[in-house]
């Protein structure tokens, strides 16, 4: 089972980034705002991802519940 993040619900956080185990989650584009706010585009690596789930167990991993099971 895959994993992916919506584009569309993506808050570009960045939470994921640090929080993946595998560092499978990597960044493609990092902004940084007027005020200091860094937002981050990011992607699922699949030769990283070992599909482990962590991803998607807390609720608090993605507070815009952007990532799913593919």
């Amino acid at each position: 089972m895959a994993y992916t993040i919506n584009s569309q619900k993506c808050l570009k956080c960045g939470i994921c980034i640090d929080e993946c185990p595998e560092k499978a989650i990597v960044i493609i584009e990092k902004v940084t705002e007027k005020d200091g706010l860094n937002l981050y585009t990011v992607r699922i690596e699949p030769t990283l991802c070992n599909e482990c789930g962590v991803c998607i167990s807390h609720e608090w991993w993605c507070p815009a519940k952007a990532i799913a099971a593919a």
